[in-house]
């Protein structure tokens, strides 16, 4: 009996893992991106619109959330990838408005795309959170594709993006 338990807690371990590092993924096709306004942490005006044609990746996440940073070299190198095929990754930080905790995140990562200040007005317009970090593909067409609560897979996401380019 114990050598069946003591082989089950890795399993049960890994499991777990995967689990927590994978998050769930839910599609929701149920309209069209909402336009929102927001500064960057260098004061600009950044626009994420409906009538917007590139390929964008609408990414939430706050400065204490581990898998949020685990994400941010995936996200990086999509970016790199894809952004001159037509496709942006757009972060939105929902837990530092003056930037004193998401600045040197973003300088210790080298961060390559547009960096947001949210809050829970921009939350809502996307339908809420229940998680961080949960990302929204939208497509050329302005439209919600796909919503992924959790970490999101390099290769699932970059043939995600692949289909809308």
């Amino acid at each position: 009996m114990k050598t069946r338990l003591f082989t089950a807690i890795p399993v049960l371990f890994l499991l777990m893992s995967v689990l927590l590092t994978t998050g769930c993924h839910q599609e929701k096709r149920a309209g069209e991106v909402p336009l929102v306004a927001l500064k960057t942490y260098s004061g600009e005006t950044y626009t994420v619109s409906p009538k917007d044609t590139l390929v964008t990746l609408v990414v939430f996440w706050a400065t204490w959330c581990g898998p949020c940073k685990m994400e941010m070299p995936i996200l990086m190198a999509l970016q790199d990838m894809y952004g001159k095929r037509g496709f942006r990754v757009v972060g939105i930080n929902i837990d530092d408005p003056d930037g004193s905790k998401a600045r040197p995140i973003m300088e210790y990562y080298h961060i390559n795309y547009p960096m947001l200040i949210g809050g829970q007005e921009t939350i809502s317009k996307f339908g809420g959170l229940t998680g961080i970090p949960t990302s929204f593909l939208v497509g050329r067409d302005g439209m919600l594709k796909k919503r992924t609560e959790g970490v999101a897979l390099g290769d699932q996401l970059e043939q995600e993006i692949l289909a809308q380019l």
